[in-house]
Protein backbone atom coordinates (compact mmCIF):
# COMPACT_ATOMS: atom_id res chain seq x y z
CA UNK A 1 0.00 0.00 0.00
CA UNK A 2 1.37 3.44 -0.93
CA UNK A 3 1.93 6.13 1.68
CA UNK A 4 -0.87 8.34 0.24
CA UNK A 5 -3.32 5.40 0.21
CA UNK A 6 -2.44 4.63 3.85
CA UNK A 7 -2.93 8.26 4.86
CA UNK A 8 -6.25 8.44 3.01
CA UNK A 9 -7.46 5.24 4.71
CA UNK A 10 -6.44 6.61 8.10
CA UNK A 11 -8.25 9.88 7.37
CA UNK A 12 -11.40 7.99 6.39
CA UNK A 13 -11.28 5.90 9.56
CA UNK A 14 -10.74 9.00 11.69
CA UNK A 15 -13.62 10.88 10.09
CA UNK A 16 -15.92 7.86 10.38
CA UNK A 17 -15.03 7.23 14.02
CA UNK A 18 -15.47 10.86 14.99
CA UNK A 19 -18.72 11.14 13.05
CA UNK A 20 -20.11 8.03 14.77
CA UNK A 21 -19.20 9.23 18.25
CA UNK A 22 -20.52 12.73 17.56
CA UNK A 23 -23.79 11.31 16.29
CA UNK A 24 -24.15 9.16 19.38
CA UNK A 25 -23.82 12.31 21.49
CA UNK A 26 -26.07 14.35 19.18
CA UNK A 27 -23.24 16.73 18.24
CA UNK A 28 -21.97 17.80 14.81
CA UNK A 29 -19.15 15.65 13.48
CA UNK A 30 -15.67 17.05 14.13
CA UNK A 31 -12.13 15.73 13.95
CA UNK A 32 -8.64 16.77 14.92
CA UNK A 33 -6.58 17.85 11.96
CA UNK A 34 -2.85 17.80 12.66
CA UNK A 35 -2.19 20.02 9.62
CA UNK A 36 -4.52 22.76 10.82
CA UNK A 37 -3.32 25.54 13.09
CA UNK A 38 -6.81 25.51 14.61
CA UNK A 39 -6.60 21.82 15.62
CA UNK A 40 -10.21 20.80 15.00
CA UNK A 41 -12.51 21.04 12.01
CA UNK A 42 -16.11 20.03 11.58
CA UNK A 43 -17.08 17.62 8.83
CA UNK A 44 -20.27 18.48 6.98
CA UNK A 45 -22.91 15.93 6.10
CA UNK A 46 -22.97 14.84 2.46
CA UNK A 47 -25.63 16.70 0.49
CA UNK A 48 -27.01 16.26 -3.01
CA UNK A 49 -24.75 19.12 -4.16
CA UNK A 50 -21.65 17.19 -3.00
CA UNK A 51 -22.53 14.01 -4.85
CA UNK A 52 -23.10 12.57 -8.29
CA UNK A 53 -25.49 9.60 -8.48
CA UNK A 54 -25.68 7.38 -11.55
CA UNK A 55 -27.24 4.06 -12.40
CA UNK A 56 -24.58 1.38 -12.21
CA UNK A 57 -26.54 -1.74 -13.13
CA UNK A 58 -29.93 -3.41 -13.05
CA UNK A 59 -31.17 -6.95 -12.96
CA UNK A 60 -34.52 -8.65 -12.55
CA UNK A 61 -35.55 -11.68 -10.52
CA UNK A 62 -38.86 -13.09 -9.26
CA UNK A 63 -41.00 -10.10 -10.23
CA UNK A 64 -38.59 -7.45 -8.89
CA UNK A 65 -36.09 -5.18 -10.64
CA UNK A 66 -32.94 -4.33 -8.68
CA UNK A 67 -31.42 -0.97 -9.64
CA UNK A 68 -27.90 -0.35 -8.27
CA UNK A 69 -27.02 3.33 -7.94
CA UNK A 70 -23.43 4.55 -7.62
CA UNK A 71 -22.87 7.58 -5.37
CA UNK A 72 -19.61 9.46 -5.94
CA UNK A 73 -18.21 12.35 -3.89
CA UNK A 74 -17.40 15.35 -6.08
CA UNK A 75 -14.47 17.73 -5.45
CA UNK A 76 -15.20 20.55 -2.98
CA UNK A 77 -17.46 23.24 -4.46
CA UNK A 78 -15.35 26.09 -3.08
CA UNK A 79 -11.90 26.38 -1.51
CA UNK A 80 -13.71 26.82 1.82
CA UNK A 81 -15.74 23.60 1.56
CA UNK A 82 -14.75 20.48 3.47
CA UNK A 83 -12.67 17.97 1.53
CA UNK A 84 -14.66 15.06 2.97
CA UNK A 85 -18.29 14.73 3.97
CA UNK A 86 -20.15 12.35 6.26
CA UNK A 87 -22.40 9.79 4.55
CA UNK A 88 -25.02 7.97 6.58
CA UNK A 89 -26.14 4.39 6.05
CA UNK A 90 -29.64 5.36 4.98
CA UNK A 91 -31.51 7.85 2.84
CA UNK A 92 -34.17 10.20 4.21
CA UNK A 93 -36.53 9.36 1.35
CA UNK A 94 -36.57 7.73 -2.08
CA UNK A 95 -39.39 7.79 -4.59
CA UNK A 96 -40.04 7.25 -8.29
CA UNK A 97 -41.36 10.23 -10.19
CA UNK A 98 -41.32 12.48 -13.19
CA UNK A 99 -38.37 14.66 -14.22
CA UNK A 100 -39.79 17.64 -12.30
CA UNK A 101 -39.82 15.89 -8.93
CA UNK A 102 -43.48 14.88 -8.68
CA UNK A 103 -43.81 11.57 -6.85
CA UNK A 104 -45.61 8.70 -8.56
CA UNK A 105 -46.80 5.88 -6.31
CA UNK A 106 -45.48 5.05 -2.87
CA UNK A 107 -42.19 6.22 -1.36
CA UNK A 108 -39.63 3.44 -0.97
CA UNK A 109 -39.35 1.62 2.34
CA UNK A 110 -35.90 1.51 3.94
CA UNK A 111 -34.39 -1.93 4.62
CA UNK A 112 -32.66 -2.35 7.96
CA UNK A 113 -29.48 -0.31 8.14
CA UNK A 114 -26.30 -2.03 9.27
CA UNK A 115 -23.89 0.61 7.99
CA UNK A 116 -22.88 3.44 10.32
CA UNK A 117 -21.71 6.87 9.15
CA UNK A 118 -18.58 6.92 7.03
CA UNK A 119 -16.42 9.53 5.29
CA UNK A 120 -16.46 10.18 1.58
CA UNK A 121 -13.49 12.00 0.06
CA UNK A 122 -13.50 13.28 -3.55
CA UNK A 123 -13.64 10.30 -5.89
CA UNK A 124 -14.81 7.90 -3.16
CA UNK A 125 -17.91 5.89 -3.99
CA UNK A 126 -20.81 4.20 -2.24
CA UNK A 127 -23.68 2.09 -3.57
CA UNK A 128 -27.38 1.80 -2.78
CA UNK A 129 -29.92 -0.57 -4.37
CA UNK A 130 -33.58 0.12 -5.07
CA UNK A 131 -35.70 -3.03 -5.35
CA UNK A 132 -38.73 -2.11 -7.49
CA UNK A 133 -41.58 -4.62 -7.78
CA UNK A 134 -43.01 -5.05 -11.26
CA UNK A 135 -46.49 -3.50 -11.54
CA UNK A 136 -47.55 -6.66 -13.38
CA UNK A 137 -47.54 -8.35 -9.95
CA UNK A 138 -50.74 -6.42 -9.11
CA UNK A 139 -54.26 -6.04 -10.48
CA UNK A 140 -53.87 -3.40 -13.23
CA UNK A 141 -57.08 -1.60 -12.28
CA UNK A 142 -55.94 -1.17 -8.68
CA UNK A 143 -52.25 -0.65 -9.47
CA UNK A 144 -52.61 1.88 -12.31
CA UNK A 145 -49.19 1.05 -13.88
CA UNK A 146 -47.39 4.26 -14.84
CA UNK A 147 -44.04 4.93 -16.53
CA UNK A 148 -41.67 7.03 -14.44
CA UNK A 149 -38.73 9.15 -15.56
CA UNK A 150 -36.39 8.28 -12.69
CA UNK A 151 -35.66 8.03 -8.98
CA UNK A 152 -35.44 10.94 -6.53
CA UNK A 153 -33.03 10.47 -3.59
CA UNK A 154 -33.07 12.64 -0.48
CA UNK A 155 -30.03 12.42 1.81
CA UNK A 156 -30.23 12.81 5.58
CA UNK A 157 -29.89 16.40 6.85
CA UNK A 158 -30.28 17.79 3.32
CA UNK A 159 -33.16 19.70 1.77
CA UNK A 160 -32.00 19.03 -1.79
CA UNK A 161 -32.42 15.88 -3.84
CA UNK A 162 -30.54 13.92 -6.47
CA UNK A 163 -32.56 12.95 -9.53
CA UNK A 164 -31.38 9.82 -11.33
CA UNK A 165 -33.01 9.41 -14.75
CA UNK A 166 -33.67 5.83 -15.82
CA UNK A 167 -34.60 6.54 -19.45
CA UNK A 168 -38.21 5.33 -19.20
CA UNK A 169 -37.19 1.80 -18.20
CA UNK A 170 -39.26 1.81 -15.02
CA UNK A 171 -42.97 1.51 -14.35
CA UNK A 172 -44.59 1.61 -10.92
CA UNK A 173 -48.07 1.42 -9.43
CA UNK A 174 -49.46 4.96 -9.33
CA UNK A 175 -51.70 3.82 -6.47
CA UNK A 176 -49.56 4.60 -3.37
CA UNK A 177 -51.22 1.72 -1.48
CA UNK A 178 -49.53 -0.87 -3.73
CA UNK A 179 -46.05 -1.80 -4.90
CA UNK A 180 -43.71 0.19 -2.66
CA UNK A 181 -40.05 -0.20 -3.60
CA UNK A 182 -37.41 -1.10 -1.01
CA UNK A 183 -34.10 0.67 -0.62
CA UNK A 184 -30.95 -0.95 0.80
CA UNK A 185 -28.45 0.52 3.19
CA UNK A 186 -25.80 2.78 1.64
CA UNK A 187 -22.45 1.02 1.71
CA UNK A 188 -19.01 2.31 0.75
CA UNK A 189 -17.47 0.68 -2.32
CA UNK A 190 -14.55 -1.53 -1.38
CA UNK A 191 -15.57 -1.87 2.26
Amino acid sequence: MSKSTGIRAAQALAVGAVAASALAMGAPAALADSTSEFGTMSVADCTAADLEVTEQSRQGAAGTVYVDLLIEKLPPRTPYSDEACVMYGELAQVYWGDSEGHRIGASAEQDSVTTGPFALFPGDQAVVTIARPNPENYDPVECQPTEVAGAHLFFLNDEGAQYVPTDGRDRVCANPELGASRVSAITPVGA
